[in-house]
């Protein structure tokens, strides 16, 4: 056999498969939506789904919470409260220097 038309062979081959590499795939969502044709279609599918998944996160947040609590006995969410309300009293007006703290004016709503 002869070595030119087999290294033509091969190299037919190789293009061949490369061409089909950057042939355009078919959707991997099952095919049930169909592509936007315009802009504003395109911007409001964007926005239906990233406002679908911000509700699903949302929801799995709140059930993840929930069996969270669930899970505790009554004394540990109660410290668990106490510990939030700590918290938080111990971290309000931290957002102001110590100086403005000291010599500025009070906050009566602090």
């Amino acid at each position: 056999m002869r070595l030119k038309p087999l290294a033509l062979l091969l190299v037919l081959t190789t293009l061949a498969t490369t061409a089909d590499a950057q042939r355009r795939r078919p959707a991997r969502d099952g095919g049930g939506g169909q592509t936007p044709k315009t802009v504003q279609e395109s911007i409001q599918s964007a926005e239906e789904k990233e406002a679908a998944r911000t509700a699903e996160l949302r929801t799995g947040w709140k059930d993840a919470k929930e069996s969270h609590y669930k899970k505790q006995d009554k004394a540990t969410r109660k410290r668990m409260r106490q510990n939030d309300r700590r918290r938080k009293r111990a971290a309000q007006g931290r957002a102001i220097p110590w100086w403005r703290r000291i010599f500025g004016k009070p906050n009566r709503y602090r």
